[in-house]
């Protein structure tokens, strides 16, 4: 099984470094200016599935990318961003509460929202259903940036401090091989 993991294109919150989370905002013009990059360098890949976060950003950005491929594109809530409750439209830097729940335990759950154990629970199954349903496929998941450190994590089992530091720019497209 080939797995091709793509954040999804630029919001207007991503521009302004704000936490989005489970906060619908659909891309920007540059989000789909980076889709239409991303479905260039996906073209001549053979993709027999394709799944997407149901949030717009990560749905439409599979859209595009699936002009050059004509599959059913399938919604699943386990590629649901993290929930950072209360966190989210907030900023992310060094001075935010957010800066500090991300550098401490992985079991720490944001207010009103979820822990990375929470959601690699979810994120896991989704994996470990795929390898057991469709070993020879080669599958595109569009989904979010705070989820890729999980998706990373899965495939290559990182390290503490690589799993913290882990992050992918919007539209960026991660290859793993089982």
């Amino acid at each position: 099984m080939i797995i091709y993991y793509a954040r999804h294109g630029e919001t207007d919150w991503n521009k302004r470094y704000l936490i989005q989370g489970r906060t619908d905002i659909p891309l920007n013009e540059n989000g789909k200016e980076q889709a239409n990059k991303t479905k260039e360098l996906l073209k001549d890949v053979k993709i027999d599935l394709i799944f997407s976060s149901p949030l717009s950003r990560a749905f439409e950005t599979a859209k595009v990318i699936n002009e050059e491929h004509n599959l059913e594109i399938r919604i699943d809530e386990r590629l649901l961003e993290q929930n950072y409750g209360d966190l989210e439209g907030t900023t992310r830097d060094k001075s935010n509460t957010s800066y500090h729940y991300h550098r401490s335990s992985f079991a720490v759950r944001y207010p009103n929202g979820e822990s990375y154990i929470d959601v690699g629970h979810r994120l896991y199954s989704f994996f470990d259903e795929l390898k057991e349903k469709y070993p020879d496929k080669t599958i595109l998941i569009v989904a979010h940036g705070g989820m890729s450190r999980l998706v990373e994590s899965y495939f290559k089992d990182l390290d503490n401090q690589d799993f913290v530091d882990h992050w992918i720019p919007n539209c960026e497209v991660l290859r793993f091989e089982i």
